[in-house]
């Protein structure tokens, strides 16, 4: 009788292939215009147009991370410092494709507005991800988003299902922007611009 099943093998690759096809269909970017709103499963939206709607202001969840050559980061104690969170992981395209802008407002805005990023670590390493940093010429912190007991904890409570994400958080660290997809040097110039201002 003829195995219908796929192979473990098979049913991987065709799981990695969905996920970055996902990925790359949100790449055009969407922008909620604040935090994700309770009861709509916490994803950001996926809508193909920007939309303006400021939801109420939402707290950011914590990060407390030892960053791969930057040290220990912790949200808490930069209170009263605009943020900018970015997700991504190493072999996703739109994250490649995105991050020398980000390189570029972190050059140009790093002394009012702190940049972190974090990689999603399910399915690249730690290592593979300095790699991707080194090769880019990526110097504004970053760290593996993992833990000894799990993985992703705080892409989980931030509640990114789509990569690349970004938050931007006010000064007092309510999240003011979520931008799901590529982000491109005018665009965060603009959102970083506003936080500046706020």
């Amino acid at each position: 009788m003829k195995n219908w099943f796929l192979p473990r093998n098979s049913r991987r690759w065709i799981f990695l292939a969905v996920f970055a096809m996902s990925a790359i269909a949100v790449a055009c970017g969407s922008d909620n215009g604040s935090a994700p709103a309770a009861g709509d499963g916490g994803a950001t939206r996926l809508d193909p147009v920007a939309t303006e709607t400021q939801d109420a202001a939402t707290k950011a969840p914590s990060v407390v991370a030892k960053t791969f050559k930057h040290g220990t980061y912790d949200l808490a104690t930069r209170v009263g410092t605009p943020v900018v969170v970015n997700f991504w992981f190493p072999s996703c395209p739109p994250c490649r494709a995105e991050m020398p802008d980000l390189q570029a407002a972190y050059e140009k805005y790093g002394d009012e507005v702190d940049f972190i990023g974090v990689q999603q670590s399910t399915l690249d390493s730690p290592e593979s991800a300095v790699a991707f940093l080194e090769e880019l010429g990526i110097t504004y912190p970053n760290f593996a988003d993992q833990t000894e007991s799990s993985r992703s904890q705080v892409q989980i409570s931030y509640k990114v299902l789509s990569f690349p994400t970004t938050f931007f958080l006010n000064r007092d660290h309510t999240i003011a922007r979520t931008w799901t997809g590529i982000l491109t040097e005018e665009r965060l110039d603009e959102q970083i611009t506003a936080l500046i201002n706020s």
